[in-house]
Formats: structure tokens, sequence, C-alpha cells
């Protein structure tokens, strides 16, 4: 009975045990379960936070002086500012050619801001593009922290050289081809040479024939100067003055000085019979040669035996030096007449 007690007793004394064990268990599980749910909480608010920095290149092969395309890359979130490193134009053992656009993209809550450099190498060798470092500053936190890219492997081949043949003369740079654009001041000023040249020559011909260097502007037709001129004296009526003499002198002067331009007879030095014996005068028709005569005579009468005509007369010379242009020019548009030559004239 009393072995039976005793094992009884420690029997309920294993069951307590056994349960407490259980209930410490059931605690840790819980504290653990709690614990992943915070560290899984604090990894997704981590992996939401996350920077990343990458650098690569086109390819690992260049030659001597080749130009490589160095792509730069920065993906984090919204609420992130990043600085970009400031580069010098030398990068261990690569030179910076080019420097280009930094471009910016944004897709929900993430953005990549991206640039590319262009390097190259003037050395043979391994080199090795240096970590970037980038720092950047969450919204809210004045921490500065740094992300760096990745070192990149480079190769520079040298240029092959062929030591079994002759060493060559290093050849002069080449020329760039000349482009139309370029070659157009040039021959501006050619021609503008060759066109002042020209003038210099003109202007000594000219001076030399004592010709106008300017060229003249065309000779009025006789019959309008002749007719300008009778209806201007006809307009002063000089005879009402009593300078009746003037008045025919002025008269027959403007007829010779039509007669020498219309048909090439040298009136103002002929006599009036002279002038009506001429082949052109004789020639002409419609009672054009008796109007002139009338003309000739009444101006002789005045200005050699002191004739007085009368108002109407001296109206009447007018009248018939009108009539004379008015007639011959249009006989002249139909028929022009030959001029007379100096041997007609002497007979």
């Amino acid at each position: 009975m009393v072995r039976e007690k005793r094992l009884r007793m420690e029997d309920g004394r294993l069951m307590m045990e056994n349960g407490g064990w259980m209930d410490h268990l059931s605690g840790r599980r819980v504290w653990w379960l709690i614990a992943a749910l915070m560290f899984s909480v604090a990894n997704g608010n981590l992996r939401g936070q996350e920077v990343r920095a990458t650098a690569k290149v086109d390819s690992n092969n260049i030659s001597i002086g080749d130009w490589l395309k160095l792509h730069l890359e920065v993906e984090h979130p919204t609420n992130v500012s990043v600085a970009w490193p400031q580069l010098a134009d030398s990068l261990q053992g690569f030179e910076v050619i080019q420097r280009g656009e930094h471009t910016t993209q944004q897709s929900g809550q993430n953005v990549l801001e991206s640039a590319v450099l262009t390097i190259t190498a003037y050395d043979s060798g391994t080199f090795v593009v240096p970590p970037l470092p980038f720092q950047y500053v969450v919204q809210g936190d004045t921490t500065k922290k740094v992300v760096e890219t990745s070192p990149i492997l480079v190769t520079v081949h040298g240029i092959p050289v062929d030591t079994t043949k002759d060493i060559r003369d290093i050849k002069p740079p080449l020329s760039p081809s000349i482009t139309f654009s370029e070659m157009l001041p040039y021959l501006i000023a050619v021609v503008v040479l060759a066109g002042l040249v020209w003038l210099l020559y003109y202007i000594r011909q000219k001076r030399k024939r004592g010709e106008s260097l300017l060229p003249e502007a065309p000779a009025r037709p006789a019959d309008e100067v002749a007719l300008e001129a009778l209806r201007a004296l006809e307009a002063e009526r000089m005879w009402h003055r009593g300078k009746i003499k003037e008045y025919h002198s002025q008269l027959t002067d403007i007829v010779r000085v039509y007669i020498e331009r219309r048909f090439g007879v040298m009136a103002m030095e002929l006599t009036s019979d002279e002038i009506l014996s001429t082949r052109q005068i004789e020639d002409l028709k419609g009672g054009a040669r008796e109007k002139l005569r009338e003309i000739l005579l009444r101006a002789d009468l005045v200005k050699f035996a002191k004739f007085q005509p009368q108002a109407g007369e001296n109206e009447s010379s007018m009248a018939l030096a009108i009539s004379f242009v008015e007639t011959t020019r249009r006989v002249m548009e139909r028929e022009p007449l030959p001029q007379q030559t100096p041997a007609e004239m002497e007979a």
C-alpha cells in the first residue's frame, strides 16, 4: 500500500512536472513567434528603405584609346535623397572623356537615377574602376549613409607591333575635307576683288576715251523738245511788248534746231534759202516746205528789213511752226529721210 501510494505520488509529480514543461514550451513558442513577426516587419521596412548603386561597362576588354561607356545607376525610395560623387577627370588609370546627362525615372515608390560616363585608358594593362560612393539621407533622419558600387575589372590591350618589319615614320595628322560653307567666304572675297579690278579698268578706259562714267539718259525726241519750246515762247506773247525782232529770232532758232536734230541738216549755219534748197526739205510733202518758207521769210524781213508785221502775222508764224513740227514728225515716223552729206551741202 505504501509502495502504491508512493508510485501514485511520483506519477502525479511527474504529471505536474510534465505539465509545467509543456506550459514552459508553449510560452517560449509564443515569444519566438513574436520575435519572428517583428523581424519580418523590420525586414520589410529595411527592404522598403533599401538603396542600391550599380556600375557596369559595355566591355571588360578594350584597346588603348578606345572609348568605354560606364553606366551608373542608383535605385532608392522616394523618401531618400542621394548625393552623387564628384568625379575628377581621371579615375585610377582611366580618363573621363564625356559626362552624360543625369536622368531620373520614378516608378511607384521607387526612383531610378542614372548617368553614363565615357572613359578611356592610354596605357595597356589591367585596371580597376574603383567603387564609387553615393551618400544618401532618409527623410526624417539626418544620418548620412553611404552605398558603393562594385569595382569593375577592365583589361586594356596594347596595339600589336610587328618587330620583323622596318620602323616607319609617324604619319602626319589627317586634314579634314573642306566644306562649301568653309570655302564660301573665300569665294566671295575673290569675286569682290575681281569686281573691283574690272571697275578700275572700266573707269580708266572711259577716262582715256573722254567718255562719261555714268551712262547718259536717252535724248528726248526732237519734236517733243521743239513743241515744248514753241509753247513756252507762245505763252510769253513777246510781240505785245514790242519785242517783235526777238520773238521771230527765237522762233526761227527753235525751228532750225529742230531741223538739225530731225533731218541732219546744219540749219543753224545755213541761210534760209540754203535750208529750203536741201534735199531733205525739198522732199517734204503735205505743204511742210511752204510752211517753213513762210516762217523763215517773215523772220528775215523782220530781222533785216525792219518789217513790222501785224499781230495776226506774228501769231500765224507760231501756228505755222507748230504745224511744221507736227507734220514732219508724222512724215518721219512713216518714212525717215536720209541725212545730207557734206558734199551735198556744199553743192
